[in-house]
């Protein structure tokens, strides 16, 4: 048995062999004392895994086992293999599920974090641009990223396949989330927004406040709209189930003017996404808008609903948001009628004062 420290790591680590077997793994403890009394808990379960019937997998075969029978049919697939090449590149993959530790994911957190971020090019005058600025490194929501498919691959390990998975607490290993904007258009920026000259990105704006799609589910086809039924079909979302989107009366006016008299081929686009970047950006800085991104149209339409009285569960399937925890975000917003019914009372508690008021002076 061999205690030593790493560079890089402020954790004492551990290098042993068990029935043949070479381990290597950090102990998770920075006094050399304490390192020591974990090394022998760390030897003494290895030592009982060799005794256990049937061999425990390693953390290579769990990314494996959830990536064949569940990742990979995903539309997401591609980009999950990426998370598990990060996750295999930074952190030591042979250690079985069950010798997981917290230590080694705040080292792997750790290594990650330091690593240059992946900004590609496909130009060479790109390429030195991006060669020119500050180096940028990995973001802490691409680290959890990588940390929500690793749990889910030792859950599916422990799940399906019944192997005995370290319980770890993931929610204090990954990185605190950002809190969720908040930005929302008022109805004067609104106004603003459609009263522009670029009346093509006005049109589009509408569409999207009145509708609350994302950006990718907004490039529509005629094919797409049932302007006489008054909805949309969107085949392709984000959670992978088509969705069909109601359109209100200013949007099926708008799209029949667009329209006009002839009827326009079924795969043309409703829509003209030309230069949109520039555009948006071109609008954005002439109303002094600089904080407003475009995802706050959408939840400009979540906000709007629930000032009009939408519940959360209906705001939910609107939204078509997976888990109600998405949709709690907007809890806060109080419908109009419930603050008129504030301003009632408050309205009744200033008569009331003032009827004091009034007694007071009549009695002196």
């Amino acid at each position: 048995m061999r205690l030593y420290q790493r560079s890089g790591s402020p954790f004492w680590w551990l290098d042993t062999t068990v029935g043949g077997n070479r381990y290597r793994g950090s102990t998770g403890e920075t006094g050399k004392r304490k390192a020591a009394q974990e090394a022998e808990r760390i030897i003494d379960q290895l030592e009982q895994k060799l005794k256990r019937d049937g061999a425990v997998w390693t953390i290579s075969q769990a990314l494996a086992k959830w990536y064949t029978e569940h990742a990979e049919q995903l539309r997401s697939g591609d980009a999950i293999w990426s998370n598990i090449t990060n996750i295999e590149r930074c952190l030591d993959c042979s250690t079985p599920v069950d010798m997981l530790t917290s230590a080694m994911l705040m080292d792997f957190r750790a290594k990650r974090r330091g690593e240059p971020a992946n900004r590609s090019a496909k130009t060479e005058k790109a390429k030195k641009r991006i060669a020119d600025r500050e180096p940028v490194y990995v973001q802490p929501p691409t680290i959890n990223r990588d940390l929500a498919y690793l749990q889910a691959a030792l859950r599916h390990a422990k799940l399906i396949h019944l192997q005995p998975v370290a319980d770890l607490p993931w929610s204090k290993i990954k990185y605190a989330e950002n809190q969720p904007r908040n930005r929302f258009a008022s109805h004067d920026e609104f106004e603003a927004m459609q009263s522009v000259d670029d009346a093509e990105m006005a049109d589009i704006i509408l569409a999207a406040v009145a509708t609350g799609l994302r950006r990718g589910n907004m490039r529509w086809t005629w094919r797409q709209v049932d302007l006489r039924g008054k909805t949309v079909t969107i085949a392709r979302t984000k959670g992978g189930v088509p969705i069909i989107v109601r359109l209100s009366a200013p949007v099926v006016e708008m799209l029949k003017r667009r329209r006009g008299d002839e009827v326009p081929a079924s795969d043309a686009d409703v829509f003209d996404w030309t230069n949109f970047r520039r555009r948006w950006e071109r609008l954005r800085k002439s109303l002094g808008m600089a904080d407003f991104h475009w995802h706050d149209l959408r939840h400009t339409f979540g906000t709007w609903a629930r000032k009009a009285g939408v519940d959360l569960p209906t705001l939910k399937e609107a939204m078509t948001h997976k888990d109600i925890k998405t949709t709690m975000r907007y809890a806060h917003v109080e419908a109009d009628e419930i603050a008129t019914t504030f301003d009632k009372v408050a309205e009744r508690m200033a008569q009331s004062a003032a009827h004091s008021e009034e007694k007071t002076w009549k009695a002196s």
